[in-house]
């Protein structure tokens, strides 16, 4: 979709939202800057070979193409498998262009768009792909954090984590499963307030409808193995870089800094969790005693090669679609009043 007219992309509202992000990469620089030797990483990373870097992006996209999979399952394979890979491409490009993980909103505006619903029944499959994402980390940080520190209260944060989640996913199936009567409830509620029927109630609902996928077990358990798979081929990809690198790493270190990685960036931070992305890798090799300037070099790696490729699959998913990138944050916010608008006059799509 093209724009009609041009909008200012930034305002002071706006930026002013993206300070605590920003000042949280900074802090995280600035420790870096404090506790690793920067000039000797430096020193190490000019001596990298390209084809680390090359490698690395093909595994980055491996990741991307089994995710798709995981994704277009949760959606009822409605879009198309090339469609879904690109929105999810330009999802992650604006995470790395622009902060609080907007990327995901996007992809369900985006999404949305395309397929012509309520960008909440594309947010709830975002939102259930998050949950396993929670499961899975939660899983393999059962599996490895004895191996790591012995601290049982980690132990037990690892499996309250993982409670929370499949208690939260078992919820959601009930919900879903007996949907007739949630909706009868949500009308009831609908009928107290003129806001909340409007506004709200479409909302709900058109995310109940996205939730379906937890009714059917084949996209129920397509999009479990999608994201689970694109986990396996990201830690398979940071463990034997990281081997690569050190020549003693054990085969599940990667793994683990993995896991720290991910937890960090959900941290709200600048784009690209820049800084958050190093330091959360840095504090996780540290753990195995790994050097400092070796860590921040293998975290340069990932992060620029994720970045270089996903960077490039971006731009082309924002040409394909007719998106201009000089405008795209006013395209988002203009995506999101339109919706708004037909959720407000009582438009909606089956």
């Amino acid at each position: 979709m093209k724009s009609e007219r041009a909008q200012p992309a930034y305002n002071l509202k706006s930026i002013g939202r993206w300070v605590p992000g920003f000042l949280l990469s900074f802090i995280a620089v600035y420790a870096l800057f404090k506790l690793v030797p920067i000039d000797q990483a430096f020193e190490l990373l000019k001596n990298i070979p390209f084809w680390y870097y090359f490698f690395s992006a093909i595994f980055t996209l491996l990741f991307l193409l089994i995710r798709t999979l995981g994704w277009r399952a949760l959606l009822a394979f409605r879009p198309t498998y090339m469609d879904t890979f690109w929105k999810l491409c330009l999802g992650y490009f604006i995470n790395n262009i622009f902060p609080f993980r907007l990327g995901e909103i996007s992809r369900a505006v985006f999404m949305g768009a395309s397929l012509k619903v309520n960008p909440g029944e594309i947010l709830s499959s975002i939102f259930i792909e998050r949950v396993f994402d929670l499961i899975i980390l939660a899983f393999f940080l059962l599996i490895m954090l004895p191996f790591v520190v012995g601290m049982s209260w980690v132990k037990t944060t690892a499996w309250l984590i993982l409670g929370i989640m499949v208690i939260g996913l078992i919820f959601l199936f009930l919900v879903v499963q007996n949907s007739t009567s949630f909706e009868n409830f949500l009308q009831k509620m609908g009928k107290k307030s003129n806001l909340v029927s409007k506004i709200i109630i479409p909302f709900l609902l058109s995310l109940l409808s996205g939730f379906k996928s937890l009714k059917n077990p084949k996209q129920f358990a397509i999009g479990f193995l999608g994201v689970l798979g694109s986990w396996l081929i990201s830690f398979v990809q940071f463990s034997l870089f990281l081997f690569i690198l050190t020549g003693t790493s054990e085969w599940w270190w990667g793994a683990f800094a993995n896991t720290t990685l991910a937890l960090g960036i959900a941290i709200p931070s600048a784009p690209a969790g820049l800084g958050i992305y190093e330091s959360s890798i840095v504090a996780g090799l540290k753990l195995f005693n790994i050097n400092e300037s070796m860590a921040l070099v293998f975290a340069l790696i990932m992060h620029i090669s994720q970045f270089a490729l996903i960077g490039l699959l971006g731009l082309y998913a924002i040409s394909r679609d007719g998106y201009s990138f000089k405008n795209l944050f006013s395209q988002l916010d203009r995506f999101k009043d339109q919706l708004k608008d037909k959720q407000m006059s009582g438009e909606t799509h089956d």
